[in-house]
């Protein structure tokens, strides 16, 4: 495979790369993670692919032809769009991660505002069974309650 061959796939691929690395993002910012799953495994395989072919094009090659200018701008502007769609996947993986620990701060500070809540909330104890055999529940309170013992640990 000469030079410019090379170089022209490596140009398919960097423009797929592109492709897949704005729907990952549009799926970030619509909260769809789960739709990721593919794409994730298709943009794995196209970064294989994209490595394999930078580092074609540093061997040398026998059979280097001359690449047309055109063909290196196109490339050129191609890694400069590949950047920037990095950059933004890169943002919207922040923003998704960001959102994600605050959404999970606030369901575990609810879970144990509600654990709390449960531990103070005056109790009846069950003392036995009535004549009927149901159970009978008693007034009295226990002396030290789980939340009197997290107080004084």
């Amino acid at each position: 495979m000469n030079k410019s061959s090379r170089m022209a796939d490596l140009l398919a691929i960097t423009s797929r790369l592109i492709a897949c690395m704005e729907r990952a993002v549009e799926l970030l910012r619509a909260m769809k993670p789960k739709e990721l799953r593919q794409l994730q495994r298709d943009m794995s395989t196209l970064s294989d692919a994209y490595r394999a072919f930078v580092l074609a094009l540093e061997e040398p090659d026998i059979a280097a032809d001359a690449v047309t200018d055109v063909l290196k701008e196109e490339l050129v502007e191609a890694t400069e769009r590949f950047q920037a769609a990095l950059q933004d996947n890169l943002r919207a993986l922040r923003a998704m991660r960001d959102v994600n620990e605050r959404v999970m701060r606030a369901v575990t500070e609810r879970v144990m505002r509600a654990v709390v809540d449960a531990l103070e909330e005056p109790r009846l104890q069950v003392t036995g069974y009535n004549q009927r055999g149901a159970l009978r529940r008693g007034r009295r309170q226990p002396a030290i309650g789980p939340a009197a013992i997290q107080q004084r640990a």
